[in-house]
């Protein structure tokens, strides 16, 4: 089953950090299945979880039962996915928001790949725009690059202001 990962899950970190939360919610409801089965009344409560692992429990279970079987092969799949997703990292010039690394994330998935994972970097000195890199290439659109290959017109530029 493919699974369509939420946009806040974007970077390699994320994805481990959802792994770790559908772990222990697996092992929450291990934990009250064998309660349920000897008839202990008090059930622990729920593991608190982020809207992205509850949509993914959702749309794994696809209205069937959950049961541990599911769950272990739910976390396999994940970690699968993040050994063999492709990666790209994009540094900008000031931490991105939340809207903006959605905004991005979601073209990167619509463009490039579906399960693209891509994580955010910051550099004060690229004064704007982006570097992205992916495995051995990279493609520099910050202003600093710019600049540099015009240096020989930027006191020109100046004196103009």
């Amino acid at each position: 089953m493919k699974l369509k990962l939420d946009e806040t899950v974007s970077s390699l970190q994320d994805l481990r950090g959802l792994v770790m939360e559908i772990r222990e919610y697996a092992k929450w409801h291990n934990h009250n299945a064998i309660k349920k089965r000897v008839h202990v009344r008090t059930a622990a409560k729920e593991p608190d979880m982020t809207v992205a692992a509850h949509n993914v429990l959702r749309e794994w279970s696809a209205g069937k039962e959950l049961t541990p079987k599911s769950l272990d092969e739910l976390i396999s799949t994940l970690e699968d996915y993040g050994r063999k997703a492709p990666t790209i990292t994009i540094t900008l010039a000031a931490l991105p928001s939340a809207g903006m690394k959605k905004q991005l994330v979601a073209w990167c998935r619509d463009n490039i790949s579906p399960n693209v994972m891509v994580d955010f970097q910051f550099n004060s000195t690229l004064l704007g725009g982006m570097v992205v890199r992916s495995s051995s290439h990279v493609f520099d659109w910050s202003f600093r690059r710019q600049i540099l290959a015009e240096r020989n017109k930027f006191p020109e530029l100046l004196r103009r202001v």
